[in-house]
């Protein structure tokens, strides 16, 4: 006997919601790392110029100066505010990432559309004792989504476990 075609609705009050799935945050030594990171890009720039303003007999570095602390207090603030909102859940046939407190942004990816995982770190990084997560689906030159600030160990085991699973959709 020939199986029906069937196409059900699905009311949108009965789909689960993600909300109620459990996030794993990020190690507080990733605050940190952040922190580091802005203040090793702003930090060298506000030195530059202070040295510019007192050597030089011009005034626009001053206003530059407090332009870049500005910006660096609100990218700490907006760090601050950001972290508790990161972390991502992994459930049976996907995996969620959830950021920003402003902008909030969540991307899930099924397994079966996963191509393949890699775990990277940078030198600052490695020094706190971090990595990143990169998931590639296809279509894409770059990566779908990448989950920074996970312990090396957990990034690892993570991919695995992603790379396993994508292998069962195969």
């Amino acid at each position: 006997m020939e199986e029906q075609w069937q196409n059900a609705s699905v009311e949108v009050a009965e789909l689960p919601k993600l909300e109620s799935a459990r996030y794993q945050l990020h190690p507080v030594r990733f605050k940190r790392f952040r922190y580091l990171s802005l203040l090793l890009f702003i930090g060298p720039l506000i030195i530059v110029l202070s040295i510019v303003a007192i050597f030089a007999d011009v005034n626009w570095p001053l206003s530059v100066i407090l332009v870049l602390s500005i910006v660096l207090f609100l990218n700490i603030a907006g760090v601050q505010l950001d972290f508790p909102k990161r972390g991502y859940a992994l459930r049976d046939q996907d995996i969620t990432y959830a950021e920003g407190w402003l902008f909030h942004s969540v991307i899930t990816i099924p397994f079966n559309r996963i191509q393949h995982s890699e775990v990277s770190e940078g030198p600052l990084e490695r020094r706190f004792k971090l990595s990143t997560l990169k998931i590639y689906t296809a279509g894409g030159s770059s990566s779908d989504l990448s989950i920074p600030g996970l312990e090396k160990e957990e990034a690892q085991l993570l991919r695995d476990y992603i790379s396993k699973k994508a292998a069962q959709h195969a």
